[in-house]
Parts: C-alpha cells; structure tokens; sequence
C-alpha cells in the first residue's frame, strides 16, 4: 500500500524532532573543536625561493628563451625530488644534528611550486614544527642550487629568499573544520528524525485505522500528560471527599427525621389512651 507524505508532514515532525536536531547540531559541532583543537597535529610551512639562469644566456632575452627557462622548471621540479637531491639533504640535516629524517620523509614533506608565466619557484617544505620546515626547505635549496649546476643546463642557481620560521599553522583550518562538523550533525539529526518516523508503525490517528486499513473506530482513548492525569485524580479525590460527606449528613438527616417522627407517634399514643380514659368514665 503507497504512503505518501507531504511536505507540511515532514515539517511538522522536524518540528516535533526540533530538540534532537539541535542536540546533534550542537554535538557534532563539540567533536570537530575537540579534534581539530586537540586531536589533528598543526602542520607548518616554509618556502625558499629560487631563480635558475641557463648557460649560455646574454642580454638579449626573447620569447622562447624564456619559454625554455619555464619548461626547464618542470626538470628541476623533478631534480628536487630526486634520490640525489633528498640523500644528500637527509645526510646534511643529520649532521647538523635533526632527527628522525628520511629520505621518503623528505620525499614528501618538500613540495616544489611555480608562479604562473614566471621564472621564480619555490621549494615548500611542510612539517609539524614551524623550525624544522624551515631547516629543511633551506638544506634542500643549498643541495638544489648546487646540483642542478652539475646535472642540468644550468649555469646558475640563485636564491631569492630563504626560509624562514613560520608559526602559523596552515593546518587544521580551525573555521571550516568546525563548520563542517555542525552541518554534518544537523545532517544526522535529520536523518535520525525521519529514520524515527519511518520505522515508527504505531498508529497514531484514527483516520489511518478508517482510510487505511478499513476497520471501524470502537472508542479512542485520550493521551494525557501526567500533569492532567493528576489533575484528574484530584478532582476524583475531592468528589469522593464530598460524596462522604453528603452520605454522613443524610444519615444525621435520617437518624434526626426518625426522631421527631418517633416523639410524635409517643404523643398521638398518649392522647388516643387520655381520650380513652375520658370515654371510660
């Protein structure tokens, strides 16, 4: 049998769903502070930048010279992270005394990023500590500028600014951690109202037992709160209060009616016996 359900439906039972929606709002937004806050590492950058001159250059720069120059970065894009390049930082930064160093730490810690239609790249190194991304852009900058004179057609390397410590953390984004983890527990409250609904075959009005099922409606029985059922109950206790006292005073009423009436059959006895008397004489 196809249920449909309107729009006004599902609005009133997330109306009526309102306070478990917004406790998973508020839930999910308290677990994403907490891991982002307490959880996730802060991971930190730092950039060297570099300027590659081809041998062979002169004063007169034209287009597919520096077209040349572009394409020559992608190479060394590939030189930074190469076997050469990382062995050699990796023993360097050893010996200046850093620990826990890799080869395939290295591998993955530098990055190499080029601005757009320009000469000028930059070897980005991203760790959990803003000192030792520094450490390490500027060794592998040093191992770079010296390699690629030796392995490429290049006949210098310059470095247009070294790497310094930067205490920012690029890493959680505090702002859209903690927003995404609010709208994904609104979107579990939600989703936790309608499941409720669905799978909720109580039946709740008489019109689904009529319309629905077709059977007869016998009698409906009011769902009250415990505040009016005990509103109820007093009420029903004052009743029963009042009908005792009602039958006490009938029974006085009685007991006292009784009495007169007695009093009077005494009276009308001794009169009927006085008249007797009279009669007899």
């Amino acid at each position: 049998m196809e249920e449909t359900v309107s729009l006004d439906e599902i609005f009133q039972l997330l109306k009526k769903k309102l306070a478990l929606i917004i406790s998973m709002l508020i839930l999910g937004t308290i677990i994403s502070t907490v891991v982002t806050l307490f959880v996730i590492t802060p991971k930190y950058s730092a950039t060297t930048q570099l300027v590659v001159q081809t041998k062979g250059s002169d004063s007169n720069i034209n287009t597919d010279k520096i077209n040349s120059n572009l394409l020559l970065i992608n190479t060394y894009k590939d030189l930074v992270k190469s076997k050469v390049v990382t062995e050699k930082a990796k023993d360097q930064l050893v010996k200046d005394g850093m620990t826990g160093i890799s080869e395939d730490f290295l591998s993955h810690a530098i990055s190499v990023e080029q601005n757009q239609n320009s000469q000028l790249f930059s070897i980005k190194a991203v760790t959990t500590d803003p000192i030792k991304s520094a450490t390490i852009a500027n060794t592998v900058s040093e191992i770079f500028q010296q390699e690629a004179v030796v392995m490429t057609d290049t006949d210098k390397v310059s470095i247009a600014s070294k790497a310094i410590p930067n205490n920012q953390p690029i890493s959680p984004n505090k702002k859209v951690n903690i927003a995404i983890g609010a709208v994904l527990g609104l979107i579990v409250g939600v989703m936790l109202a309608l499941l409720s609904e669905l799978f909720n075959r109580t039946v709740k009005t008489e019109d689904y037992l009529s319309e629905k099922l077709g059977l007869p409606v016998l009698g409906i029985i009011p769902l009250m709160s415990d505040r009016e059922m005990n509103e109820i109950r007093k009420l029903q206790s004052n009743a029963f209060v009042n009908e005792e006292m009602f039958f006490e005073v009938n029974d006085l009423y009685k007991e006292s009616l009784n009495t007169e009436v007695d009093g009077l059959d005494a009276d009308l006895y001794r009169a009927r016996f006085e008249s007797n008397d009279e009669i007899s004489d």
